[in-house]
């Protein structure tokens, strides 16, 4: 009979050696970009279909010959994308039955709650925790931020690793326990401080109509890196410039792009000793989709002649909606 511990480590073994056949740590070990979970399921030949559900997260449908899953859309993306994860272990994992999953049935072996879920549940689940949050990738991103293990345990950067990773922020603190980087009881005392406070701290001069959109706080580190969000989310860059030598970040690019700018200030209370850069602090939101390049440059020198750039592969558009996964239909058309 197989062991709960049996079938959490058969789970994840089979997803460390899905990310061996597709090539997903060479792909990803630059830190820029989540696991790309719908793809997975595109590349593998499971069909992803996305339904208005009532009272499930979603669902594993084996049938002969064309095996497939439902996702609902009354959640967010992360929930999408973790039961996705969830739903894809089952088929990787060759189960024959229907599996019907509800919120208890999705990212419970993370949380410790190891009671009433049967082999194929526990190996399902394990698989999905493995599949989007890694250990190696974890690290990727902590290391292109700098975060140290001492930072890990700070619910600000806890938080903004998740934004990073595409998953929910209690996903990534649970994560981080399963992986050892942090104690598990420092992971319970980050999961008791809801993400709003790390929120407030990003935007201490904007109070939004409410506190469910999330807040990206985005550095000269995030240069080339994937945003996933949705078009409610702020974005807040902080750029140094060097404005003394008449040098400007040119933000046309944002507004272009069809982010809205709703700050725009520059801090120069401590200017670097050479060269005299500040810091340039621009707030934007909005339904943006594609890569943003800026440049910093003199506004009276060709664009050529930039002495930096900063780019974001922006996809701000939500959860995913009713029908195929959006790649899949851009794909078809």
């Amino acid at each position: 009979m197989t062991t709960r511990r049996d079938a959490i480590l058969r789970g994840a073994a089979r997803a460390a050696e899905l990310h061996r056949e597709l090539g997903l740590r060479e792909r990803l070990r630059d830190g820029k970009r989540p696991v790309d979970v719908f793809d997975v399921a595109q590349r593998i030949g499971l069909l992803v279909l996305f339904r208005p559900l009532v009272g499930l997260l979603g669902a594993y449908v084996p049938t002969p010959g064309s095996d497939g899953m439902l996702i609902t859309t009354r959640r967010n993306l992360h929930i999408q994308r973790f039961t996705a994860a969830h739903e894809l272990g089952h088929y990787v994992l060759r189960h024959k039955a229907i599996s019907l999953d509800t919120e208890r049935d999705i990212g419970f072996v993370a949380r410790g709650e190891t009671a009433s879920h049967d082999p194929q549940e526990f190996e399902a689940d394990a698989f999905a925790s493995e599949l989007l949050l890694p250990k190696w990738l974890l690290v990727a991103h902590a290391r292109r931020h700098r975060w140290g293990t001492s930072d890990l345990t700070r619910p600000e950067v806890a938080y903004q690793l998740s934004l990073r990773l595409g998953v929910s922020y209690a996903a990534t603190c649970w994560a981080l326990a399963q992986n050892d980087l942090i104690r598990r009881t420092t992971a319970q005392q980050l999961v008791a401080t809801a993400p709003k406070a790390s929120k407030q701290r990003a935007l201490p001069d904007i109070v939004p109509e409410n506190w469910y959109p999330d807040v990206w706080e985005l550095s000269e580190h995030d240069r080339g890196v994937h945003v996933l969000g949705n078009p409610d989310d702020f974005l807040v860059l902080a750029l140094r410039e060097r404005v003394a030598s008449g040098y400007t970040w040119d933000t046309e690019a944002m507004t272009s792009a069809g982010l809205t700018v709703e700050r725009d200030e520059r801090d120069t209370r401590h200017p670097d000793a050479m060269g005299g850069a500040v810091t340039r602090r621009l707030i934007v939101k909005g339904p943006a989709q594609g890569r943003v390049h800026l440049e910093e440059r003199r506004a009276w020198e060709p664009q050529q002649s930039s002495l930096n750039t900063f780019e974001l592969d922006l996809a701000l558009i939500g959860a995913e909606p009713e029908g195929l996964p959006r790649a899949a239909r851009a794909v078809a058309a």
